[in-house]
């Protein structure tokens, strides 16, 4: 509440100051000030504009919409998301990522079942994805190479969590 007080306070001074030189300007017949009352106007209205919580609504909107607004259309820097992987493993399958070949129904693309991954990163079967992903992180921690752990024992442990969230 208190930098919304704020923010509309600075508006209303650039506002003025906006006003004072666009007459000084127009009284002197100097039109290098009118120069100098643009950026000041610029600057009342981007001030106007977080005051009055619009700019809040588009950037809850952008967020919403997945960062694609009619403003923005793609390309570097307009929120776009990047797609991932995963994400075009499973648009190519069309079955949510879940895929199974006939005759290795219980085994991942690395020839580890899911009993296993479970093992090796102490989960009991059937546990939900957060677990899984908790586990993960917590053997990381342990046996990442560069927090003196061994590099084997890293792909084992990421090869798990890829078998059990692929």
């Amino acid at each position: 509440m208190q930098k919304d007080r704020l923010v509309f306070g600075l508006t209303a001074v650039f506002a003025a100051m906006t006003v004072l030189v666009i007459l000084v300007a127009v009284a002197a017949v100097e039109p290098v000030l009118l120069v100098v009352a643009l950026p000041l106007g610029a600057a009342t209205v981007l001030f106007w504009y977080q005051s009055s919580g619009r700019l809040r609504e588009r950037v809850y909107r952008s967020r919403r919409s997945g960062g694609r607004t009619r403003e923005s259309r793609g390309g570097v820097g307009t929120g776009a998301r990047r797609e991932t992987r995963r994400d075009r493993r499973r648009a190519a399958d069309g079955d949510g990522g879940r895929r199974r070949r006939r005759g290795s129904r219980n085994r991942s693309p690395s020839g580890l079942s899911p009993a296993e991954a479970y093992r090796r990163l102490d989960l009991e079967a059937g546990a939900d994805e957060s677990e899984i992903r908790r586990a993960y992180r917590r053997k990381v921690k342990e046996v990442h190479p560069d927090r003196g752990g061994d590099e084997e024992a890293f792909r084992r442990v990421t090869e798990a969590y890829e078998t059990l969230t692929e």
